[in-house]
């Protein structure tokens, strides 16, 4: 597995998620209107099947929308790609449900680099996800956790937690990108280029006292970037070959599509 495809991946997964944010976004509301925002946080996640590229959820916070604290993101993510890997790929009569969930769904064996890429599901996720949802991804055996804004909160938890949630052959990371470019940028070498621009900016916002499930509220007009980027993102842009480019172009029409971009 080559480098090339995880950074490849990786850069558009993190554009879809910030596009999303852009086209879903949820304007904050007044100090006095006693909620923050109608629908919940600007946190979005995606998961995406790591064996072809398909995007199972693309799913964003709705705490205040269902009025039920527990509808981070992540939660609502991952039920809906269960929903869509059930179908996908229903459990052979002869396999016990417990291996089922262990081997089948998310999760898969292998704790080599390429099998965090080849094998199982990643979800992706704006922030590094909070102490209930790191749990959660080690209850529901999510294979790779790739995050595009450090939270120095929730940092450990996931590690943390491994202790009482053992043989998990699973991962948490940032997200990588693209390499930037040498001469004239291609629409995914912007995009990495966006994606370090906004960490820094996340970082600063953070340091400077906004808490952080709130620093993407003032970038809205930043967060338009990611949208035409993604639709400016062509097949011959791509430098992945053979099947890997296919996952990825695969990657790159199912959030296209999620975002009605296309």
């Amino acid at each position: 597995m080559s480098e090339t495809f995880k950074a490849e991946r990786d850069t558009i997964a993190g554009l879809a998620l910030l596009a999303a944010n852009h086209v879903r976004f949820d304007p904050p509301l007044s100090s006095g209107a006693g909620v923050s925002h109608v629908r919940g946080f600007n946190v979005h996640c995606l998961v995406i099947d790591n064996t072809d590229g398909e995007v199972l959820a693309l799913e964003q916070n709705h705490i205040h929308a269902e009025g039920n604290p527990l509808q981070h993101a992540e939660q609502v993510g991952v039920r809906a790609a269960l929903d869509r890997l059930r179908k996908k790929r229903p459990r052979p009569t002869d396999m016990p449900v417990e291996k089922y969930y262990k081997q089948l769904l998310f999760m898969a064996p292998g704790t080599g680099a390429d099998d965090f890429l080849n094998f199982g599901c990643t979800l992706y996720n704006t922030f590094d996800p909070c102490g209930m949802c790191a749990t959660t991804l080690l209850v529901c055996y999510m294979k790779r956790i790739a995050f595009l804004f450090d939270d120095q909160k929730f940092a450990t938890v996931y590690d943390d937690m491994r202790q009482y949630f053992k043989n998990r052959d699973s991962v948490k990371e940032p997200l990588s990108t693209v390499a930037p470019a040498g001469g004239v940028a291609t629409p995914l070498q912007d995009a990495a280029t966006l994606i370090q621009s906004f960490r820094d900016r996340v970082h600063a916002l953070e340091t400077a006292g906004t808490p952080l499930v709130f620093t993407l509220d003032s970038q809205f007009d930043e967060l338009a970037k990611a949208t035409r980027l993604l639709m400016q993102i062509r097949p011959e842009h791509l430098t992945t070959t053979d099947g890997e480019r296919d996952r990825n172009l695969r990657t790159l029409e199912d959030v296209r599509r999620l975002c009605n971009l296309q």
